[in-house]
């Protein structure tokens, strides 16, 4: 019988992140939900499933939708799905590749742009007879400027009116501190979008160190979540993790690794509430565990795809992870040795993500029999492949140095 769709996993709750050879999708309450999308559906008919099938407030937020697509045997990359042609190019990924049995979609929420919010305040302010701006209720405000991002949060909505600029100072708006990747050119990156606006404003002035100071102090020690950009300083992570204490989910980019590589185990012990780690590579892994089952008891939840997990960083997720529920190795090279030795060590674990990896054939029977107690083990694509024992995840030092 000829099949008449596709089966996909959905995910939600997240962010995706591209890495060298993949792209990986992360959060603190990632969900998956497996569907299934009939040939000839239309963008506006994926929408639709995908808004019934997660529960997301369509009114309150537009979705990135994103297709981890395979451009080679060893390589996938992010490719936004916008049109028609796309959903039917997405559907085609498992008729294009033998190594993919299902295809992923990662979503990325945004509340509704700005100008809209806007505009809809405006005209319920306008039908209410006698009302005023600052009557709208703080935590209403509160409630949807938390929602915007840090761009708008920062260069829009304080210059409406004196109470919008009140609220966007409320320490709620400020829980997850997720900064753009790249906010100044350091003459290897260019400048995002905040990043340009922030020059334009600032001009010579702008310090990056102050204004990763400055937003970090508006959550007023209760943030949750905090994503750094690559240019980072020192001074300003040491900042960071003093003004953090309850922080539970934190992303560390492959470069900021790489920069302040001596600095973040020494900063472990400030996050004693810390749950999820997300590592763009393994450079300084080891220790960084090592501190974390030293300092943080709540800990569960690891993310490093594309790394080079040797016996080392086996070993450390092992002793110093004994709690961990959720590990993502997606797209890494492991020896199977080295991942039995996680399968028999950490028996937390209720999701174990290592597909695409090289070091061990996805048919290992040893392997699936160590992993028959996962309640989620996913290792479809997975090879045994000869490789250089230098092959990581970690950035170019010599890329990086200057």
């Amino acid at each position: 019988m000829a099949a008449t769709g596709v089966a996909v996993h959905l995910y939600w709750n997240g962010t995706a992140k591209t890495e060298k050879y993949d792209v990986v999708y992360v959060g603190d309450d990632m969900k998956v939900m497996p569907i299934k999308l009939n040939y000839g559906t239309t963008y506006a008919g994926l929408l639709d499933k995908i808004y019934a099938a997660t529960g997301i407030n369509r009114k309150g937020f537009e979705l990135n939708i994103i297709c981890r697509y395979p451009v080679s045997s060893r390589e996938y990359k992010p490719i936004p799905i916008k049109n028609d042609e796309a959903v039917e190019l997405m559907l085609e990924v498992p008729c294009r590749s033998s190594r993919v049995y299902c295809v992923e979609i990662y979503l990325e929420k945004e509340a509704r742009q700005f100008a809209l919010f806007f505009f809809f305040f405006f005209l319920s302010f306008a039908q209410m007879e006698g009302r005023k701006w600052e009557e709208l209720n703080m935590d209403c405000l509160v409630n949807v400027f938390r929602r915007v991002g840090m761009e708008s949060l920062l260069l829009d909505v304080p210059f409406v009116c004196k109470s919008w600029y009140k609220a966007s100072l409320d320490p709620k708006c400020w829980e997850h501190l997720i900064f753009p990747k790249y906010i100044k050119p350091d003459g290897i990156w260019d400048t995002g979008p905040l990043g340009e606006r922030l020059m334009i404003q600032y001009r010579e002035s702008f310090s990056v160190t102050a204004f990763i100071k400055s937003v970090v102090a508006r959550s007023k020690r209760n943030a949750t979540l905090l994503r750094l950009p690559i240019c980072c300083t020192k001074e300003a992570l040491e900042y960071a993790a003093i003004e953090s204490p309850t922080l539970k989910t934190l992303d560390l980019d492959a470069v900021l690794l790489f920069k302040q590589s001596t600095i973040i185990p020494q900063l472990i012990s400030k996050w004693k509430n810390l749950e999820m780690l997300a590592l763009g590579s393994r450079r300084n892994m080891v220790e960084i565990l090592s501190q974390i089952g030293l300092h943080c008891n709540n800990f569960i939840k690891l993310f490093a795809s594309g790394i080079y997990v040797g016996k080392d960083e086996a070993t450390a997720m092992v002793t110093s992870l004994p709690n961990l529920k959720c590990l993502v190795l997606k797209g890494s090279t492991i020896e199977e040795k080295n991942l039995a030795m996680i399968l028999q060590g950490c028996k937390e674990l209720q999701l174990l993500d290592v597909r695409d990896c090289i070091g061990f054939w996805e048919g290992n029977a040893e392997i699936l029999q160590l992993a028959s107690h996962i309640p989620t083990f996913m290792c479809e694509g997975s090879i045994y492949e000869e490789y250089d024992t230098f092959i990581d995840g970690d950035v170019d030092s010599d890329y990086y140095s200057g």
